[in-house]
C-alpha cells in the first residue's frame, strides 16, 4: 500500500460541482468506483497466496480518509551498494541473506489503485514488480491494503488510523503475509510527522516463526502551497522474539522532496478550510454547531470529486545505516487523483 501511501482528507467550506458536472468531465460514478474496487479486491483475494514479505518500495500512509478520493500511484525504488560479506562467495552469500530475510532487489516498483469507499475506510490494491542482481523482471506480490479511522475528524494536533493489509505472491515458494498497526500524525501548521509502526505475520507453505516489526516515519515543512521538504526513516525487525543483531537489520533514512497535493497531507485535504488547516482530519463532520456547518456538509458529498487533477510527487534519497541495508535507495513516487 503503502501502499499508502501505503496512500484523503476532511471537509471544505466550499461547495464542490455539482454532480452533472463531474458526469460531463468524465469522472467514474461513485457506484462504479465501488464496483471497480470490489471485483478488484475479490480477485486479489482469490488469487494464489504465495506472498514474498518484504518492503521493496517505501510509502507512508496518513489517517487521512476521504469519501470518494480515488486515485492511482506508481512507486519506485532503485537501490545501489547491495550488501556483502567478505569471504562469502556470491551462492553463500545470497544464502545467509535469504536465511536473515535480506533479500534485497537493485529495483523495484509498485503500481496501485486506491478509493476511499466510505468516511471511515480507504481501500487499495497494489501490484509489486521487481529486478533482482542479474535477473528480469517479474510480478512479485499483490496486496490489498486499508487504512481504517477509528475516531471521528481530528480537531486538534494528533489523528489515528489503523492499517491492515494482506499480500498475495506471484512467484512459487514464499510464505503470504498480514501486516497490521496503527497510523498516527501529529501537525503542527506547516511542521507534520506521521508514524507507520506495523507488525507482519506470514502464514502459509513456508511461513517464518514470529512476528516482524517495520516501522516507517516522516517529517516534514510545507515551504510553498505544491512544495514540501522533509526526513524519511524505515527499517525492519525480523522477529521480535529472536531479532538478529543490529548490523543484520535493515534501517535507513533520507531527505526527501514532495511536490505537488501532498499525498495525505491533513492541510491539503478538501474540508481543511484556511481557518482550520492543520487542525482537521479525516472526513466527516464538526461536532457542533457553526455558521458553516451547512457548507460543510454539502463538501462532505463533494470532497471526493474536487480532488480530480490533483497530483503529487516524491523524490528522495534513503541511505542504509547497518551492514545489511543497501548503501542508497532512490525513491521515486508519483500519483494522481481522479
Amino acid at each position: 500500500m503503502s501502499t499508502a501511501t501505503n496512500t484523503l482528507g476532511a471537509v471544505s467550506g466550499k461547495s464542490g460541482p455539482e454532480p452533472h458536472d463531474v458526469e460531463r468531465r468524465g469522472c467514474v460514478s461513485p457506484a462504479l468506483r465501488a464496483a471497480l474496487l470490489g471485483a478488484c479486491a475479490l480477485a486479489a483475494l482469490c488469487a494464489p497466496l504465495q506472498a514474498e514479505a518484504g518492503h521493496d518500495v517505501f510509502h507512508i500512509f496518513t489517517p487521512v480518509v476521504e469519501k470518494g478520493h480515488w486515485g492511482f500511484e506508481a512507486l519506485s525504488t532503485v537501490q545501489a551498494g547491495l550488501p556483502k560479506h567478505a569471504g562469502h562467495d556470491e551462492d553463500e552469500e545470497e544464502a545467509e541473506h535469504e536465511e536473515h530475510g535480506h533479500t534485497a532487489v537493485r529495483a523495484a516498483h509498485e503500481f496501485a489503485l486506491h478509493g476511499a469507499v466510505t468516511d471511515f475506510w480507504m481501500a487499495k490494491l497494489a501490484l509489486g514488480i521487481a529486478r533482482a542482481p542479474g535477473d528480469s523482471y517479474a510480478a512479485t506480490t499483490l496486496a490489498l491494503e486499508n487504512v481504517f479511522r477509528l475516531t471521528p475528524r481530528a480537531r486538534g494536533a494528533l489523528d489515528f488510523a489503523w492499517f491492515t493489509s494482506v499480500s498475495a505472491g506471484l512467484e512459487s515458494g514464499a510464505s503470504h503475509a498480514v501486516e497490521f498497526g496503527p497510523v498516527v500524525s501529529l501537525d503542527a501548521g506547516k511542521v507534520s510527522i506521521v508514524l507507520n509502526p506495523f507488525f507482519e505475520k506470514t502464514f502459509g507453505e513456508n511461513r517464518e516463526e514470529g512476528i516482524a516489526f517495520a516501522y516507517g516515519w516522516r517529517a516534514t515543512h510545507e515551504i510553498a502551497d505544491k512544495l514540501a521538504v522533509g526526513v524519511e526513516g524505515y527499517g525492519e525487525v525480523e522477529t521480535i522474539g529472536n531479532a538478529p543483531d543490529a548490523a543484520e537489520q535493515v534501517h535507513r533514512i533520507g531527505p526527501v522532496l514532495y511536490l505537488g497535493h501532498m499525498h495525505g497531507a491533513r492541510r491539503h485535504a478538501h474540508g481543511a478550510s484556511p481557518q482550520h488547516a492543520g487542525q482537521s482530519a479525516g472526513h466527516g463532520h464538526h461536532h457542533g454547531a457553526g455558521p458553516h456547518e451547512g457548507h460543510e456538509h454539502e463538501a462532505h458529498n463533494q470532497a471526493g470529486s474536487n480532488h480530480a487533477g490533483d497530483w503529487h510527487a516524491e523524490v528522495g534519497v534513503l541511505f542504509g545505516l547497518t551492514e545489511a541495508t543497501p548503501d542508497a535507495a532512490l525513491k521515486i513516487n508519483v500519483g494522481a487523483d481522479f
